[in-house]
């Protein structure tokens, strides 16, 4: 695949959709997001995502009362060898309060994309039509 090849050896940040699809086992990106999480538990790339994602991936398997599949999520988003998951702090809002004014992004996109910044992460990996990336940052989607 592509995309795996522009990652290889380095750092990426990945948004909530990457996290959904790997749970909820969406057919069209079985085969994409299966080869990622591979690459990432073998070490050849390293990931990071916010604690923001956390509380995206939750909201639906609270509202339809699955808490099997929050417990999955919950365990999935644990740091861990190959994943980085970072807090919200108060330099992450301002740096997304920036981004919000200047690349017109929605404050829980902004809040990733500042926290990528914060992470030096210079790829996103997103599936969501709406987030957008300043220069010098590249955005890869799943296909």
């Amino acid at each position: 695949m592509e995309i795996l090849e522009e990652i290889q050896g380095g750092k990426v940040y990945l948004d909530t959709n990457i996290f959904i699809y790997a749970v909820e086992a969406a057919v069209e990106y079985r085969s994409a997001v299966e080869a990622l999480f591979e690459l990432l538990e073998k070490g050849a790339v390293s990931a990071v995502t916010s604690e923001l994602t956390l509380a995206e991936t939750l909201a639906k398997p609270f509202e339809v009362g699955r808490h099997d599949i929050a417990q999955v999520y919950e365990a999935m988003l644990t740091p861990s060898i190959w994943l980085s998951v970072l807090p919200i702090d108060r330099s992450i809002l301002i740096e997304a309060a920036r981004l919000q004014a200047e690349v017109k992004l929605r404050l829980p996109d902004a809040i990733h994309i500042a926290t990528a910044i914060a992470a030096e992460c210079p790829t996103v990996i997103s599936n969501d039509r709406r987030i957008q990336v300043p220069p010098g940052m590249k955005l890869l989607r799943l296909r």
